[in-house]
């Protein structure tokens, strides 16, 4: 073990004032210089990496102290500890920041025991370790000579971290005790409370437990007594130690719990416990209490009329009682309980108490969309979309549908440097799906077409999820079929064209863990069927000599000044491309917030592997109006047959290019991130309005023609909703 120099160095502490603050000044100048000198040192290269901080900050603690100001030395030696734990520095290094303290303790504080505790902690981290001659002050060489004796006598064992009780306090305990006999437990409290008013000790605070659980006081006791297992810890004390884990155990069975199941549909909500305001989070997940009587207040407002409720609770020691606060505005309880029997789904639930029982029948959801994307690649695309659907939950049918239209305005750089033209294009697209609820299963079924000039996309699918747990567990699967025509614009179909097909199949499963948090998981299986070959992509090609030099994000000039006179069209495997990906998400509901992490990995049989995180962050600001963050960060590898300059080989029978090649950016390795703002905000009992921005930034990390990209994504919306 290296052994760290001593660097406590001292003025006599009988100078006058101007003296000592002089000489303190400069015996903490020269501590530093040696610290960093011992830092710099070949050694301090094996030392931990707060090693070097350590020495300097030692230096400036014990600087504080011959400057008067040991209150200031003792908290800058107390941070040194926690900076030094575990392997953050060496044993050598966390016993002189022991020596440090035990030095300002005795010198400057005049506390011997706790100088005495400090010096044993340093022995015990470096068993040769010794105060500097300089300090050696008689308090100083009093606790050190005594902490040295108790490290023999222990035989190198950890030492106390705390003092032991003095006789007074022992004393206490025992008067505590007897009045705790007799069945005077508020005594009890005040002789022992009276002890502790200068130190706290762990008998102490094991007989205060003791005297609050026989007054009925159990969560104070519970807290009491697990301050005197730590105390008990701290004082190597293990007949209070045993005692303490015991009567902890036994108050943790003793403590009554009170759960409250709160109104839903019922909108600023007020908690009170015997007047006292409790969280939503709190009051569903339970609340410790003492024995006795708790009053009840929940206040708050159902749609246009107050909601009140008010019971008072008699619970006893041990006893879990729930409150079921849902039926305390029994006005409309009949007709709530005949909704929820015909209800289908969790919202027709919701809907049920929100409405005081009123049926739920025929509801339109639409909207309209206008979104836009622009990149600093010139792709420019402008999106409007409209979306209706009809639905009865409560007799468990919906139906829907949406179109939109994409005009994109593309100049991709790999298809630019083929010298083909700008060009805008204009796709169309829509999708329809209906449900079905029969008993706990949907059964849904959907189709899906796009078109474009040069692409024709057709798909259907059908799904089944079923409802189990009361409604907590909801598991699905679903299956959708694709089949896709690829062709080239201005060209007939006849002429050119490629079919392609995908077989998707998910599954997963929705948790409701509690009554604020939300968890899904699932995972996709994407089969691509065809050669999903981009007709218009031509790949440039170079000699194995030039290929090497072409730097990232190479300019369209530079390819063509060093490619070879060839661009074969790009080629991937024509069979297809098998997709694989897991996901993960958690939702939690705070008082007016609410949370949303996603986490998804995906690889593919191309050797092509992603991760995927998204965090998504909404605060009601009030009633109507909820915004938040949206982080989003996105890196992935590249295919295996991806190269940034492809080479071709010449051969007597002209030249031979790879069999699979690809200029598509998305193929190769990336990273992106996206930094976003949502906005949503009730414009009246049927309308909500919507804003959504967010900044994407994505580097190429082997790629020609380009080496990052920043795009803007804007989405605007208007919802409908008419019961």
């Amino acid at each position: 073990m290296r052994r760290t120099k001593q660097l406590t160095h001292s003025s006599n502490v009988g100078d006058g004032a101007f003296t000592r603050h002089f000489r303190g000044a400069f015996q903490a100048l020269f501590a530093i210089c040696a610290a960093l000198l011992i830092a710099l040192s070949p050694s301090a290269a094996r030392a931990g990496e707060k090693d070097e901080e350590a020495l300097i900050g030692i230096a400036e603690a014990l600087g504080q102290h011959l400057s008067g100001k040991s209150d200031a030395a003792l908290e800058s030696l107390k941070k040194l500890l926690a900076t030094c734990s575990g392997k953050a520095c060496e044993k050598g290094t966390r016993a002189q920041v022991y020596l440090g303290i035990g030095i300002v303790y005795a010198a400057g504080k005049k506390d011997i025991e706790a100088a005495r505790i400090a010096f044993e902690n340093a022995l015990y981290e470096d068993s040769s370790v010794t105060p500097d001659k300089q300090f050696s002050t008689p308090n100083v060489s009093s606790a050190f000579s005594t902490a040295k004796t108790n490290f023999k006598k222990s035989g190198g064992q950890p030492p106390a971290t705390r003092p032991p009780p003095s006789k007074d306090q022992i004393e206490a305990v025992g008067s505590a005790q007897g009045q705790l006999n007799g069945r005077d437990w508020s005594g009890c409290m005040q002789t022992v409370i009276a002890s502790m008013v200068d130190r706290e000790f762990a008998a102490g605070k094991l007989m205060l437990a003791k005297c609050e659980d026989a007054g009925d006081l159990v969560i104070e006791a519970s807290a009491d007594a697990k301050l005197a297992l730590k105390y008990a810890e701290e004082e190597r004390n293990n007949d209070v130690l045993k005692q303490a884990q015991a009567l902890v155990a036994k108050l943790e069975g003793d403590t009554p719990v009170l759960i409250l199941v709160l109104p839903k549909g019922v909108t600023g909500v007020e908690i009170k416990v015997d007047g006292v305001v409790v969280s939503k989070e709190d009051a569903e997940k339970g609340i410790p209490r003492n024995p006795g009587k708790a009053t009840i207040e929940i206040k708050g407002k159902k749609g246009q009329f107050p909601f009140n409720f008010k019971t008072t609770e008699t619970i006893d020691r041990g006893e879990r009682i729930t409150v079921n606060a849902d039926q305390g505005d029994n006005k409309n309880n009949a007709a709530v309980q005949q909704c929820l029997l015909a209800a289908t789904t969790p919202d027709d639930l919701k809907r049920c108490i929100e409405s005081g029982g009123k049926q739920r029948g025929l509801t339109v959801l639409g909207g309209v969309e206008f979104t836009t994307y622009n990149a600093t690649d010139i792709v420019n695309v402008v999106s409007p979309a409209v979306y209706l659907s009809a639905e009865n939950p409560t007799s468990g049918w919906q139906l829907g549908g949406s179109f939109l239209v994409d005009v994109v305005s593309s100049a991709s750089p790999d298809i630019v440097a083929t010298a083909s033209r700008r060009y805008d294009e204009v796709r169309v697209a829509g999708s329809l799906a209906a449900s079905y609820k029969i008993g706990p299963a949907k059964v849904g079924l959907s189709g899906a077409f796009s078109h474009e000039g040069d692409y024709a996309g057709r798909g259907g699918g059908v799904s089944v999820s079923a409802d189990f747990m009361e409604k907590r567990l909801t598991p699905a699967l679903s299956y959708s079929f694709g089949y896709d025509t690829m062709g080239r614009t201005g060209t007939p179909w006849e002429v050119f064209s490629r079919d392609v097909m995908r077989h998707t199949i998910d599954a997963g499963a929705s948790i409701v863990l509690n009554g604020s948090t939300i968890a899904v998981v699932g995972g996709t299986v994407q089969l691509d069927v065809g050669d999903y070959s981009k007709p218009y992509r031509h790949v440039a090609m170079f000699a194995s000599n030039t290929a090497p030099l072409l730097p990232r994000g190479a300019s369209r000039s530079l390819v063509a000044a060093n490619r070879l006179d060839m661009m074969p069209f790009e080629q991937v495997p024509e069979d297809g491309r098998n997709r694989f990906a897991v996901f993960g998400r958690v939702a939690r509901r705070f008082e007016t917030s609410t949370l949303r992490i996603d986490e998804r990995l995906y690889t593919d049989d191309w050797g092509l592997k992603a991760t995927t995180t998204d965090l998504r962050f909404l605060y009601d600001v009030n009633d109507r109006f909820r915004a938040g963050p949206h982080l989003r960060f996105h890196f992935q590898s590249g295919v295996d047959f991806w190269q940034r300059a492809y080479t071709a080989t010449f051969t007597p029978g002209g030249f031979q290019v790879p069999k699979y090649r690809t200029g598509d950016k998305e193929n190769g390795p990336m990273f992106a991130g996206t930094l976003g703002l949502f906005a949503r905000y009730q414009l009246s009992d049927i309308f909500s309005a919507s804003v959504q921005v967010e900044g994407i930034y994505s580097q190429y990390l082997d790629h020609l023609y380009i080496f990052d990209r920043l795009g803007i994504f804007t989405s605007t919306n208007i919802d409908m909703e008419i019961d």
